[in-house]
């Protein structure tokens, strides 16, 4: 079975435009994830995808592959265009603002599909890390059931549990990261879908695989990195390039 590995980019974001581009340390943020990306052991071809021109040079330039696409209201929709082109199994969505990402959770990600044919996706989650994370709107919540299934994804502060509240420090909402793993089979049927009730009330698009009644692994990991979200964020994510 062969993976494909798509990074969607664009140039405009509200809260940091041009992030895709910012230096990181003499190159590219988006460059920067395609490097830590490439250290990947189950991806069989790697690609940026992006409508913007700026970006595809960047990439280009530093001898990466990068393809253009049309103009697209999600990175979900970019990749399945880029995912139409190529021949694979599994695809693999990672974040382009997220250059500190271990390749081996994304590995390990690949792995689990792999080795679960009934799963049509899957995801990872952490243990939240303090209670401020939690209320935090702009941090994805999801509940997962016995087995790993995801239950149910929300930006509220579900289901009221966290460190402290209940015994023994238990914990059922865990921190969602956005990476994706899609079977080829469960992209095609995704991009078919029509946005749902539910994705529309919580802005979340992975709801809309859930109320059709579609299945998505969650994989726990012990962290996540600093995502690049704004300005700030890049500049905590240079202190910490220096370390790597």
């Amino acid at each position: 079975m062969k993976t494909l590995v798509v990074i969607p980019a664009r140039y405009g974001s509200s809260r940091f435009p041009g992030k895709a581009l910012a230096d990181l340390h003499g190159r590219p943020l988006i460059v920067r994830v395609m490097e830590k990306a490439s250290g990947m052991k189950t991806a069989d071809h790697i690609v940026v995808a992006t409508d913007d021109q700026r970006i595809f040079d960047a990439v280009s330039e530093a001898g990466f592959p990068c393809e253009m696409t049309g103009t697209h209201g999600t990175g979900t929709d970019r990749i399945g265009e880029v995912a139409a082109r190529h021949n694979a199994d599994i695809i693999l969505n990672l974040q382009g603002d997220e250059p500190l990402l271990d390749p081996t959770i994304a590995d390990t990600l690949v792995e689990t599909m792999l080795n679960n044919p009934q799963v049509d996706m899957a995801t990872c989650a952490h243990a939240f890390e303090d209670e401020q994370q939690w209320q935090d709107p702009n941090t994805v919540k999801v509940l997962v059931d016995q087995t790993g299934q995801a239950l149910y994804f929300s930006r509220a502060m579900v289901p009221g549990a966290f460190p402290g509240s209940l015994p023994n420090g238990f914990q059922v909402a865990l921190r969602h990261v956005g990476i994706y793993a899609f079977r080829r089979q469960a992209l095609d049927k995704f991009l078919k879908l029509a946005p749902t009730p539910l994705e529309k009330a919580e802005g979340l698009e992975q709801l809309r695989a859930l109320e059709n009644g579609m299945s998505i692994r969650v994989l726990k990991i012990d962290q996540a990195p600093i995502g690049v979200d704004t300005p700030q964020d890049l500049e905590q994510v240079r202190k910490l390039w220096r370390i790597e």
